[in-house]
């Protein structure tokens, strides 16, 4: 997909732009001054501790949590409290989250046309066929007529990233996607992720999975306290970081693992 917003003055600008956001929950400082660019088709995964404000950061990029204070851009616009402005610029990005979110009493065929058939006004037998070759790309279109409740963990995640697809989002938000999932339903998942890296979707991916962070991203954003302490290339934050607060981070991930 080309992003014709992309390009101005023959230079790519970032299809998101973080300019000094911050967001606060009471007295916790959830993300203090991020400035963050992220270029279109690239995979970027956000590790850090627990408590370090990965997710708020993710919500913050779409406007589930509204920042009290800096600038977030889509795609070269700015989001703001305008409702039909954040619609439309909503419809460029789609969140996975930990929990399924599925509807229990839909089955899976119905959970990824009901947005299809309100929000795009699509036709009962167009919005069938996006659903169907999204529920084969995740590899479940034989479960496209069983309800939630009949799924597998991670046959549930993959309705959810098909569900995502099927609004044919420029931009995907994972928020540690894998994490609900019993061990061995954590693959079927990451390798759908991984296809769709290889294809050119723009993902920011908030996971603990070290080895698809560093199979599949182009940077890493290391998170701690709120801030970025690093963001670099996967190899560089694997192999050669200079921070002590990354080196403790990975020394102490590969000694549980």
């Amino acid at each position: 997909m080309t992003n014709t917003n992309a390009f101005q003055n023959g230079n790519v600008s970032p299809i998101i732009k973080l300019e000094n956001v911050s967001k606060t929950f009471g007295a916790i400082e959830a993300i203090k001054n991020i400035n963050l660019e992220v270029e279109a088709g690239k995979v970027y995964s956000i590790l850090g501790p627990s408590g370090s404000g990965k997710s708020t950061l993710l919500r913050c990029i779409n406007y589930l949590e509204e920042p009290e204070q800096g600038r977030v851009f889509i795609d070269g616009e700015e989001l703001c409290g305008n409702q039909k402005l954040l619609n439309r610029l909503r419809t460029k990005t789609a969140m996975v989250f930990q929990q399924f979110n599925l509807y229990p009493h839909m089955n899976i065929r119905e959970n990824l046309t009901i947005a299809l058939r309100i929000v795009k006004k699509m036709d009962k037998v167009q919005a069938n066929q996006i659903a169907e070759a999204q529920l084969a790309k995740v590899g479940i279109l034989d479960k496209a007529d069983a309800y939630p409740s009949q799924l597998s963990g991670g046959q549930q995640q993959r309705a959810a990233i098909a569900r995502a697809l099927a609004m044919e989002p420029e931009i995907m938000l994972f928020d540690e996607p894998t994490s609900a999932l019993d061990p061995e339903m954590i693959k079927e998942v990451l390798d759908v992720m991984l296809l769709l890296a290889n294809e050119g979707m723009t993902m920011l991916v908030v996971t603990h999975e070290m080895g698809f962070a560093r199979a599949a991203s182009d940077q890493i954003i290391f998170m701690d306290a709120g801030q970025v302490l690093e963001q670099a290339n996967a190899e560089t934050f694997f192999t050669a970081s200079h921070n002590t607060r990354v080196k403790t981070f990975l020394s102490q991930i590969i000694s549980r693992s």
